[in-house]
């Protein structure tokens, strides 16, 4: 994925998730959408020193202003102490239809094939810490009511398979891992597949999906937990990666800034694609 700077409260951080590469078998052949998330980490700032104004509440936020890509606040804690968070300073845009991934060797857009009982079979394994953000990325991509994910036990019967990592060394253990990426999506494609679109656009099935969380996740909120692993299975399903200004409030949008409350919201644009690619 395209690198992107952003600069909050004087720290840089650099993250990725997942780009194209050029393995390929006799049926199928990897996608992998690499994504370098470049991201900061906002600073959380507490002081003993604190003027209360009159109004404020404890656990409520209080504004402090905003820039074109966040906002600002202030939350006054039991104990007296004040902490600072940003928020993404983003809206979820217009209805509109999203890109697929292109495969890269026919040009043309890529699914899941659907199981016989109409879902797609998926898998977690790994690192347990990452078990509930995976539950909930499942939960909102299926409140959508398009295509739904069913949890399977089984990596063998699952068409994506997602795996959280313990440790660098499982990280460094994938030949193309660098320091500081969050996560790889892989689709493998199958050639032999041929669809087509009610309107006659042309498209080729998944065959596999391998979904890779990287460790330095780990030391990421909840909240960025969350996003980066919707986004991977978005991937999954076909969404490519976003970088218009006005997709900024997508969850498929290219950077996240991390250590920020991000905006993980699936809605129209997200629907109306994947009425329209998996015709439903």
């Amino acid at each position: 994925m395209k690198k992107l700077l952003i600069v909050f409260l004087g720290l840089f951080c650099l993250s990725s998730l997942s780009f194209f590469n050029d393995n390929t078998s006799a049926l199928a052949a990897k996608n992998k959408k690499v994504k370098q998330h470049k991201v900061k980490k906002n600073v959380k700032k507490k002081t003993k020193s604190v003027i209360k104004n009159a109004n404020e509440e404890v656990g409520k936020k209080v504004s402090l202003g905003s820039d074109e890509n966040f906002n600002y606040y202030r939350i006054l804690q039991d104990d007296d102490n004040v902490k600072f968070i940003s928020e993404v300073n983003a809206k979820y845009p217009n209805k509109h239809n999203l890109p697929f991934i292109k495969d890269y060797r026919t040009g043309l857009p890529i699914k899941q094939k659907l199981n016989n009982d109409g879902t797609v079979h998926i898998n977690y394994s790994g690192n347990s810490e990452l078990s509930d953000n995976f539950k909930n990325a499942i939960e909102t991509w299926n409140d959508l009511n398009v295509i739904k994910f069913k949890v399977v036990s089984s990596s063998e019967h699952a068409n994506v398979n997602v795996h959280g990592n313990y440790s660098l060394a499982d990280d460094f253990s994938r030949s193309d891992y660098t320091q500081g990426r969050l996560g790889d999506a892989d689709n493998y494609v199958d050639y032999n597949s041929d669809v087509s679109l009610k309107d006659g656009t042309k498209m080729k099935y998944i065959s596999k999906t391998n979904v890779t969380l990287y460790s330095s996740l780990l030391n990421s909120s909840s909240n960025n937990q969350d996003h980066v692993m919707i986004h991977e299975i978005g991937h999954a399903l076909g969404f490519d990666d976003l970088s218009s200004d006005a997709d900024r409030g997508l969850i498929m949008y290219e950077t996240s800034a991390l250590g920020s409350v991000l905006l993980n919201k699936l809605d129209s644009c997200e629907k109306t694609s994947l009425k329209y690619f998996y015709q439903a």
